[in-house]
């Protein structure tokens, strides 16, 4: 399975793809992830990616310009019919039946968000499925993208021995 993860952090991932399932995924070639800063997709010199809510209220948005291009190399690089998945809270909880649903798309890219989120316009338009991991509020989608790569990574054949179904 190939993966690609949009986010401004890509270094929180480090640690995690050096230990337990995830890691024994990638050394088997099972699971490949793949990288992209949306800040290399700015058009702003300064690499910005944010921008003030539309119509108002505190916060900012990270704009659709950067995510969308960082979207489309995703799929140059793991594949065009690959399954967007934006971790939300707004999304549907994610639960074991849905993890092995995933197992049905050979390339995934999830897009994580900070902020107050993305653009609903960017939603609209690119992302295939809102996914949440529970009803309570982090500071953004990477710690949400390592939970679903890990319960993913546990599901794809051949990684670990025997399978654990809830």
């Amino acid at each position: 399975m190939k993966i690609g993860i949009i986010t401004i952090f890509p270094e929180m991932f480090f640690s995690f793809m050096d230990y337990g399932i995830t890691n024994r995924a990638l050394k088997k070639n099972l699971l490949t992830l793949k990288f992209l800063n949306p800040r290399n997709f700015s058009s702003d010199k300064r690499k910005k990616i944010d921008s003030k809510i539309y119509g108002g209220g505190s916060g900012m948005l990270m704009t659709i310009q950067p995510i969308k291009d960082a979207i489309h190399q995703a799929k140059i690089y793991i594949g065009n019919f690959s399954k967007v998945i934006y971790l939300s809270p707004q999304g549907d909880k994610l639960c074991q039946s849905k993890v092995m649903k995933f197992l049905d798309y050979s390339n995934i890219i999830i897009v994580c968000g900070r902020y107050k989120g993305i653009d609903e316009r960017l939603i609209i338009s690119e992302i295939d499925e809102e996914v949440s991991i529970g009803d309570y509020v982090i500071s953004g989608g990477e710690l949400g993208a390592m939970i679903l790569i890990d319960s993913i990574s546990r599901v794809i054949p051949g990684v670990i021995k025997k399978k654990i179904h809830i």
